[in-house]
């Protein structure tokens, strides 16, 4: 579909008015739930905080586009062009992102929970604080991708190549990386409880200590063998799935933190009490003790 095409297609959704400008176009904020832009040519355009949800972006571009804040849950974009996309904060949840071209994006704390991204290629994109709790990945190509403090719990990692990939404090709980490549990850202090690791190409790992990368290198199988059993963090009271798992920890230390004020409280309340009880105990039994004197 040529700009012009596509033009008209937003003219017709009521998106757009008048004839196409050569600017870059303004559709942030615009109302295009559910609508047919399959193969549009929506590069560079401002979709900041748009309303994409149910869209059909099969095949379209959208490189170099501002999709920051946008709404594009459930949106079916396969095989789409998003080269360089801003996309920070973007909702992605359930979206159909299949052999979509993502290199270069900034996809961070972007909510991609449940979404399907098998085949995409993600060369170099943020993924920094991403949600991709229960996402598809597999067979992904996420060579050197930013991945740190993102939340993969559950994900779907089967064959994606995370060569050189910085999973920096990043949720791994009971992701399946089966036959993937971690050769040159960074896997520092990454949440790797009930992880499935068989089969997986790793002939090194990079490790940040006091501020110099080190690189630990592993034979065939040395990397499964090693960290199969390892156990972190439980998933339960640290990374609820489905969320930011910094975000869900300090809402949890508040949490117990208010909790354990209001305990406090109760129980100097039941201490005064005590104290009260005691008093008046003590002051009934001088008041026996008098009375009885008084009886003799």
């Amino acid at each position: 579909m040529t700009k012009e095409d596509t033009w008209a297609v937003l003219v017709g959704l009521g998106a757009v008015e008048g004839k196409s400008i050569n600017a870059r176009w303004d559709l942030s904020g615009a109302y295009l739930h559910g609508a047919r832009l399959t193969g549009a040519d929506l590069t560079e355009a401002d979709l900041t905080e748009a309303d994409l949800s149910l869209a059909h972006l099969t095949g379209a571009d959208l490189s170099g586009a501002d999709l920051t804040g946008a709404d594009l849950t459930e949106a079916d974009l396969h095989g789409a062009y998003l080269h360089g996309a801003h996309l920070t904060g973007a909702d992605l949840g359930e979206a159909d992102l299949g052999e979509a071209d993502l290199s270069g994006a900034d996809l961070s704390k972007a909510d991609l929970s449940g979404a399907d991204l098998t085949e995409a290629y993600l060369h170099e994109a943020n993924l920094h604080e991403a949600n991709l709790h229960e996402a598809n990945l597999s067979f992904a190509y996420l060579a050197g991708v930013s991945l740190t403090r993102a939340n993969l719990s559950r994900a779907n990692l089967q064959e994606a190549d995370l060569t050189d990939a910085t999973l920096t404090a990043a949720v791994l709980i009971k992701a399946d990386l089966t036959r993937a490549n971690l050769s040159g990850a960074c896997i520092d202090n990454a949440n790797m409880s009930g992880w499935v690791i068989k089969d997986v190409i790793c002939s090194h790992i990079i490790e940040a200590k006091s501020g110099k990368q080190i690189k630990i290198g592993f034979e065939r199988l040395e990397f499964e063998k090693k960290y199969t059993r390892i156990r972190k963090t439980a998933e339960v009271s640290t990374y609820p799935p489905g969320g930011n798992s910094m975000t869900d920890l300090q809402r949890l230390i508040e949490k117990y933190e208010k909790r354990m004020e209001e305990l406090e409280a109760q129980i100097g309340a039941l201490r005064h009490r005590h104290d009260v009880l005691l008093e008046a105990s003590r002051l009934l039994e001088e008041e026996a003790q008098t009375s009885g004197v008084s009886n003799e």
